[in-house]
């Protein structure tokens, strides 16, 4: 999963970076034979339709399977894995949850708002900016990497004077903090750890041939004034092969949490290409539903059932 060199580094280095800078980058912390087993148990060109499976959600030109821990072993092994909990342990002082998770994969073109993570919401709203201590990370998947994380320096130590804001703009950002804006370029199996109240984004790009995949996944310190803080999780209970008190902890297993699962999504998410390629991807199944229906209707419910009965038959005797 993880690479020699990244395992050899010492996790108080790791945490002392994150406390003086605000974020740890790694440029090769997961192997690439990692890498290609999590992209493979993500379909992200297939969304569902009237099917009782999590699967891929579309928000303009991004895609997001959410409930990544229901969906593939391999993304369940590195967010549970004993490196992330250790780097936990020894950063937060108090109980910590795993807040959020997600594979994301952007298509052709992003403009990202500047922005932290310290978000609290109502319902599926965001309502404001917490203080709790939370870290940000963020698995890089992909070869190429035309658009660099963006973070400006020093800014978990004062971004709490912008609470107010949901989003910093474009313009505020050059006129005030272009010189310290720091570019990370991240490759295949790059990660970055970051403090959450640092004010960072992906760099906007535009290329119709470029396809940007991540895992990220957020862990805060949630303390008893914010009962309720995080997404609801899904969790396959075949992943769990390592189960104990402080993975039940960390999952939150037995508490509440009520925010829905990002993002809000719906058919008037979809881009009208991706609303083409559905209908596409629809036909065949409205015709079968349509042969489906005559046949129910034309033929009586007991020779329908004597049919299948059949059929099984058949394909029991191969």
């Amino acid at each position: 999963m993880y690479t020699s060199q990244f395992n050899d580094i010492p996790i108080s280095e790791i945490i002392n970076l994150i406390r003086e800078q605000g974020y740890f980058f790694f440029e090769t912390a997961i192997t690439e034979q990692h890498v290609d087993q999590l992209l493979s148990e993500v379909d992200f060109n297939t969304i569902l339709v009237n099917n009782n499976d999590p699967g891929v959600v579309i928000s303009g030109s991004q895609r997001f399977l959410t409930h990544c821990l229901a969906k593939s072993k391999k993304a369940y092994n590195l967010i549970t894995s004993r490196k992330v909990l250790d780097i936990c342990n020894t950063y937060f002082t108090e109980r910590y949850q795993l807040t959020n998770h997600r594979f994301c994969q952007i298509r052709r073109t992003l403009h990202m708002p500047w922005h932290t993570d310290n978000n609290l919401q109502r319902g599926s709203q965001l309502s404001g900016k917490h203080p709790m201590p939370g870290l940000l990370f963020l698995f890089y998947l992909s070869e190429e990497n035309p658009s660099p994380f963006q973070y400006i320096k020093d800014s978990h130590t004062w971004s709490h004077k912008y609470d107010h804001e949901i989003y910093l703009s474009d313009r505020w950002v050059e006129t005030h903090h272009q010189n310290e804006v720091l570019n990370l370029n991240m490759s295949k199996g790059s990660l970055i750890i970051c403090d959450i109240h640092g004010i960072h984004r992906a760099a906007p790009f535009f290329d119709p041939g470029h396809v940007r995949n991540t895992l990220l996944f957020q862990v805060d310190q949630v303390g008893s004034r914010y009962i309720g803080h995080g997404e609801q999780n899904l969790v396959n209970t075949e992943f769990i092969d390592n189960f104990s008190p402080e993975i039940s902890d960390y999952l939150g297993f037995g508490v509440r949490r009520d925010y829905p699962a990002f993002p809000n999504s719906s058919a008037a998410t979809m881009t009208v290409h991706d609303l083409l390629n559905l209908q596409k991807q629809l036909l065949p199944l409205t015709l079968k539903a349509v042969v489906k229906s005559l046949v129910k209707t034309l033929l009586p419910g007991e020779l329908i059932v004597d049919l299948k009965r059949t059929i099984w038959t058949m394909k029991s005797k191969h």
